[in-house]
Order: structure tokens, then C-alpha cells, then sequence
């Protein structure tokens, strides 16, 4: 189980986040939803321990940190005087994996620099990295972002395939990728989570835009 509490979370004197608490009981893929400077990201790095708050976050009655949890911030930071096969190396000795993941989602060059590639190419390789363990939730902020149309099938093919077993955060704009695949849908607005069912999904853009 994931048990989210913010009671607060404010920069300086402005507060961010308030009275967040969200329980989530079984394996699924959860949207966040909310327009910019709303905190999405602030409210994912509180839930991964990258931001001090008033609270607690907790996966299967444990802290969720780093090394339980994977996290795929907008712009993924990844080391450019790497290639793609010392980069895995790298974050598989950061998140202690004792065995590798050798069928990564996407093709990359494997022994050419990092510095080298894309925008794109580079997403897809900090994914590959991520992938190479299995952790109880997975976080993915803007996942989408960079990717052509063939890599976002193949991602979002393979994130249906994790949420069988692990509970699934991903925050996007593009609400139909959204409404097709979640579970629920949590609106961040006004410093507080409203969550949406399945049966209530049409009521969230109204409640997005209009209110």
C-alpha cells in the first residue's frame, strides 16, 4: 500500500501543498493532472524524500526513498561523458541491482557518448536505466516529453505491463493518453489533490479549466 500525507509543504513563506492524504491499496497506473506552477513535480519529490515537508510518505509500511521507488524526473540528468552501457552500469551500482535488466524497451548506441545524443535519445536511455529494476511504485513526471510516436507506444505498452505489479505515477498534458489507462486521476489544484474515478473522468477538465 502507498500512503500519502502532506500536511504542508511550503518555499519560504508561500505554501505549496496542504491537508494531502491519499491512500492507494493495489497495483495501477495513477494520473496527476494540473496546470503549470500547480506542483506536480514539488508534490513527486515530496513523496520520494527530495523535498522537506510536514508529513510522511510510505510504500508497503516503508519510506519511500530512491532506492525503492522509481523516479523519472521531466528532464532526466544523465551523464554525457558516459555512453548508454556505462550510464546503466552507473545507476544499476546507485540503486544496488544485483542483476541487470538485459531487455531494455529502447535501442540506443551503446558505445557512443551520451553528450552525443538527442533530447529524445537521452530520455530513452535514463528510461532503460530506471527499467533495470523492479520497485514497488514507479514515478514518471512528463514521461512522453521527447519521444517520438513509436518510443511512446513501446513506453506506454510497457508501463500497462508494470502496473500489474506496481502502483504507477504518471503526470502528463495530454489528457487522452491519461483518461485511456489510469485507474484514477488526481487534479492538483489550489495546493490540494481532488481524485477522479473512472466514472467521474469527464468531469475533470471542467473542473480544470472552468472552476
Amino acid at each position: 500500500m502507498l500512503k500519502i500525507i502532506i500536511d504542508q509543504k511550503k518555499y519560504k513563506d508561500k505554501s505549496i501543498l496542504e491537508n494531502i492524504d491519499v491512500s492507494i491499496d493495489r497495483p495501477g497506473i495513477y494520473g496527476v493532472i494540473g496546470k503549470n506552477g500547480q506542483g506536480k513535480t514539488t508534490l513527486f519529490k515530496c513523496i520520494l524524500g527530495l523535498e522537506k515537508f510536514e508529513g510522511n510518505c510510505s510504500i508497503n509500511e516503508k519510506e519511500v526513498v530512491l532506492q525503492n521507488a522509481g523516479w523519472v524526473p521531466t528532464d532526466p540528468p544523465i551523464y554525457g561523458e558516459l555512453t548508454a552501457v556505462e550510464f546503466y552500469d552507473f545507476y544499476a551500482h546507485l540503486l544496488d541491482v544485483e542483476t541487470k535488466n538485459t531487455n531494455l524497451i529502447f535501442e540506443v548506441p551503446n558505445n557512443q557518448l551520451i553528450r552525443e545524443f538527442s533530447t529524445g535519445m537521452k530520455k530513452k536511455t535514463y528510461l532503460n536505466a530506471v527499467f533495470q529494476k523492479e520497485f514497488p511504485i514507479y514515478i514518471l513526471d512528463e514521461p512522453f516529453n521527447g519521444l517520438d510516436l513509436e518510443s511512446n507506444y513501446l513506453l506506454m505498452n510497457y508501463i500497462r505491463e508494470l502496473s500489474k505489479i506496481s502502483i504507477v505515477f504518471i503526470s502528463s498534458h495530454i489528457l487522452e493518453i491519461l483518461y485511456k489507462d489510469c485507474d484514477k486521476i488526481f487534479l492538483l489544484k489550489n495546493k490540494n489533490l481532488t481524485e477522479f474515478e473512472k466514472s467521474q473522468y469527464s468531469e475533470i477538465e471542467k473542473e480544470l479549466f472552468l472552476r
